[in-house]
This record gives C-alpha cells, sequence and structure tokens, in this order.
C-alpha cells in the first residue's frame, strides 16, 4: 500500500472507531445530505520529494480533515469542539510516522445550503517521511 493510501485508510479507520456517530466518507461530494451529518473526511492532496542523498529521499505530506456539520447559532463552538477531538485522534498517528509532524491551520466556514445552516470545518496537518528510491 503507498505510504498516503496507509494515512488515509488508518485515519479514517480512526475517525470512525472514535466517533461512530460521524459519516466518515471515502472521497467528497458536494452536496450531502443534511441527515448524513456530520461528516468528516481525509485527503492527502500534495506531497513534495526532495533528494537528500544518493538515493536518500524526503517527502513531506499534506493531511487535511474536513468535516461538515449542521447546527444553530453555536455551531461555530461545537466545530472549535470537534477540531480538538480531531486534532488529539490524528495527531498520535501522525507522530508515529513523523515526531515533527503538525497541526498546520483550522479553518471553519459558516454558511448555509437551502434551509439548513451547515458548517465547515478544514484542518491541514503536515508529516514527513524518510525513504530510499532507487530503479
Amino acid at each position: 500500500m503507498h505510504p498516503r493510501s496507509e494515512i488515509r485508510t488508518v485515519l479514517r479507520t480512526m475517525l470512525a472507531h472514535s466517533f461512530p456517530t460521524w459519516t466518515v466518507l471515502r472521497a467528497w461530494t458536494q452536496n450531502i445530505d443534511p441527515s448524513a451529518l456530520p461528516a468528516v473526511a481525509v485527503f492527502t492532496p500534495r506531497e513534495t520529494q526532495r533528494q537528500d542523498g544518493v538515493r536518500s529521499y524526503s517527502a513531506e505530506t499534506e493531511v487535511f480533515v474536513q468535516m461538515r456539520r449542521s447546527g444553530g447559532d453555536d455551531l461555530e463552538d461545537t466545530l472549535d469542539d470537534d477540531s480538538t477531538l480531531i486534532e488529539c485522534c490524528v495527531m498520535p498517528v501522525l507522530l508515529e510516522i513523523d515526531e515533527h509532524a503538525q497541526l498546520v491551520s483550522t479553518d471553519i466556514d459558516i454558511g448555509t445550503e437551502g434551509e439548513h445552516r451547515i458548517g465547515k470545518l478544514n484542518m491541514a496537518f503536515r508529516t514527513m517521511r524518510l525513504f530510499d528510491k532507487t530503479y
């Protein structure tokens, strides 16, 4: 299994186990039925590699966890609480890969989709791994 696939799989499994009432998605769709909320997805959209030696490389992987949930006036507070739970679930997994893994940013966006007030939580993490490459 590719290292990015493994990261996504482990994190999705961990989130599903830790939060059984959340819908854990493999792929994000634009329109999610409000009855499926809260929903969370894990992505690894970008990885940069750098050659550190003759055959030695490092790869820096961006890991995104995105969540949507419906709510009322306290939706932003609820998403803040969700971000703490997600960070506590994700960071131990990433720290096993890279002791310097980190949460890079957390963004919240509150909007409406039809009659429902929907909050979007986006968390960006970064991890690095070292490997040897031969062709």
